[in-house]
C-alpha cells in the first residue's frame, strides 16, 4: 500500500514540505553547511517519522 500524501522531510530539523523543490530551498537557507545526501522513503506521513 503506498502512502496516501506524498511528502518530503528534512532530515535535520524534521519539517515537511509539499515538493522537493520547497525541501531544497529550506535546506539551503536553514542547513547551508550540512552534508546533504537525498533519498526516498515509503512510508506513511500520519505515522510519527523519526529523523536525525
Amino acid at each position: 500500500m503506498s502512502p496516501k500524501h506524498h511528502h518530503h522531510r528534512c532530515n535535520f530539523c524534521g519539517d515537511d514540505f509539499d515538493t522537493g523543490e520547497q525541501l531544497r530551498e529550506h535546506v539551503e537557507r536553514r542547513h547551508p553547511k550540512e552534508d546533504v545526501h537525498w533519498w526516498v522513503v515509503a512510508e506513511d506521513p500520519a505515522k510519527e517519522l523519526r529523523f536525525s
